[in-house]
């Protein structure tokens, strides 16, 4: 399907608020609680960065060796980098599923920490924006016609997507299958969601 498609060598910053599961093997090896952890990215930045870039392209063993759960553009099988062009659609794509998981039922209220992260995204890419009219499944909450899309851009390494946020009208998120096309990262921030039944904001 994505043979018909043009590609492009793209360049430009994304954000990818990245939620403290990415972290669980760091904090385990220093012993820390998930409170602590935001402690941690004040004195191990470096360490911390890694991890989040690192932590979709590696298999995890609680998962079955698989890349992580079913996402829109992956059902596991193979590693997906998903970041966002601007902030609100980047907070918006990585909170309603995590804040949804993190709070429980419906009247619980836990705070849900995240580091907003920086990059440069670098490769060859597929504009699916101008295909939201035709492939309206591309927003959908059922993923498979979007995992159909992934795993071809997998199995011919392409290096990410231009997509239509599913949580954002208008925005853009840029889902990255290859480690090497992403760059010079950065934790510009670590933030705070709290979710109160169906309200979230953050702090």
């Amino acid at each position: 399907m994505l043979e018909a498609l043009p590609k492009a060598n793209i360049s430009l910053d994304v954000l990818r608020f990245a939620n403290l599961t990415y972290l669980a093997s760091f904090a385990t090896r220093k012993g820390l609680t998930i409170e602590e952890v935001t402690d941690v990215i004040a004195f191990d930045r470096d360490d911390v960065t890694k991890e989040l870039m690192d932590g979709p392209f590696e298999r995890k063993p609680k998962l079955e060796n698989r890349f992580g759960a079913l996402s829109r553009f992956s059902d596991g099988e193979w590693p997906v980098f998903y970041a966002a062009i601007g902030r609100d659609t980047a907070e918006k794509e990585s909170t309603t599923h995590y804040g949804r998981k993190a709070a429980g039922d419906a009247g619980a209220r836990r705070a849900v920490h995240y580091s907003v992260l920086r990059c440069r995204y670098s490769g060859e890419t597929i504009d699916l924006v101008p295909q939201l009219a035709a492939w309206r499944a591309l927003t959908s909450d059922d993923y498979k016609f979007c995992n159909g899309l992934g795993k071809e851009a997998h199995e011919m390494g392409l290096g990410g997507f231009l997509a239509p946020s599913a949580r954002n009208a208008g925005g853009t998120t840029v889902p990255a299958f290859v480690r090497s096309t992403l760059l010079s990262p950065v934790i510009e921030a670590t933030a705070r969601l709290i979710r109160n039944g169906s309200n979230d904001r953050r702090v």
